[in-house]
């Protein structure tokens, strides 16, 4: 069991969260299409620095590590932070630092960072939210699985420590986080300028 500590306080918080920042700036998606093709994502596909497309554009092996690079983004900071002793509210704030990093910097959604996140958050409502994922995988409903499963998690986390319901604030910042990313949609986007174009960006992850 990770060891509490009593000093692990705001200003360490925030130390940390930077370098979960710095990390989550890494652009994995486009230096591994880099190196495995010498091309950009622009050159072979639709630019988006994404798994999804880096697996059309390169293949599902280059697609699936850029998923894991992601995830471990955010992943790795939150956990190590959690083993050195911070509670779960540290560790939650690590983990969206590094997603807020790779929104703001590498433009891209942040679904898999903040798979990494919760994976590090709470690890048991991830892992049954990950059903949900793998049934939109096996049927091709990716986008409509990632918006069921990003609306129920909360609420997931909420039924596993209804004696600590305070727990669910940190998956609850992270869905914010994530469906606000999407709602957003790609560089020059802009904002949607209408309900059904809201409900695209949404249920679909699409721009248009």
């Amino acid at each position: 069991m990770p060891r509490e500590r009593r000093d692990w306080g705001a200003g360490r918080t925030l130390l940390w969260m930077g370098g979960a920042f710095a990390a989550g700036c890494i652009p994995s998606g486009r230096l591994l299409t880099r190196a495995l093709t010498g091309k950009t994502l622009e050159d072979i596909g639709d630019g988006k620095p994404g798994s999804s497309n880096v697996a059309r554009s390169v293949g599902w092996k280059a697609g699936a590590a850029v998923l894991a690079l992601d995830a471990g983004k955010a992943y790795a900071p939150a956990t190590v932070a959690r083993l050195s002793g911070a509670g779960h509210g540290a560790v939650a704030a690590i983990g969206i630092g590094a997603m807020l990093g790779h929104i703001a910097v590498v433009k891209g959604r942040g679904g898999a960072s903040a798979i990494g996140a919760m994976c590090a958050i709470d690890p048991g409502a991830m892992a049954i939210a990950s059903a949900e994922l793998a049934g939109g995988l096996a049927v091709h409903r990716n986008p409509q699985s990632a918006a069921i499963a990003a609306v129920s998690l909360p609420f997931i986390s909420l039924a596993l420590h209804r004696r600590q319901p305070r727990r669910a604030l940190g998956p609850l910042v992270v869905i914010t986080v994530i469906l606000a990313a999407r709602i957003k949609g790609s560089p020059g986007a802009g904002w949607p300028s209408s309900s059904s174009a809201l409900w695209r960006r949404f249920w679909l992850d699409r721009d248009d």
